[in-house]
């Protein structure tokens, strides 16, 4: 009796797994390195970006350089898992970062940062060729308008060994 008991309680876990196996094997995969495209952001109001990022078994870690137009230059990182609250770290900030799949699109949601830290998400979404990547990006604490900011990213070639 026992036997039975274990194996139809195997069975019924790897049947309510399989959709979640499924959903994760399905998920877009938003590795690469991604530079922002000046001419279709014109929001970026003369900033260079760079976005970085790696994803493998449920993980994400993300890494963004800015240099304004102003020289400065802005670093923020993170890695998380999904489902996970996690520390994003921007220019020595800590703030809590979160991210979950939305069909094809990463969503990405600070919180908790220091006073006067916005609470930010991004959507971001592959074009069907896997060569630009949009980054719908929200203000949720002064848009009010519900209107995101759209920045679009160009995905970079790999580095060679020879080149590195």
């Amino acid at each position: 009796m026992q036997r039975v008991t274990r194996n139809t309680s195997l069975t019924v876990l790897a049947v309510l797994a399989a959709p979640l196996l499924l959903i994760a094997s399905d998920q877009t995969n938003f590795t690469g390195s991604w530079k922002l495209d000046p001419a279709r952001s014109p929001s970026a109001r003369g900033a260079t970006v760079t976005v970085n990022i790696k994803q493998q078994a449920g993980t994400i870690t993300y890494d963004r350089s800015m240099k304004r137009e102003d020289g400065k230059v802005e670093e923020a990182h993170f890695t998380c898992s999904i489902g996970k609250e996690c520390v994003y770290d921007e220019n020595g900030h800590k703030a809590k970062v979160s991210f979950w799949f939305d069909g094809p699109a990463l969503m990405i949601l600070k919180t908790k940062g220091p006073k006067d830290d916005a609470t930010t998400e991004r959507k971001l979404s592959l074009s069907p060729d896997g060569k630009t990547l949009n980054v719908e990006f929200t203000n949720l604490d002064l848009d009010k308008s519900g209107k995101p900011e759209t920045l679009v990213f160009v995905k970079q070639p790999p580095l060679t060994a020879a080149v590195q």
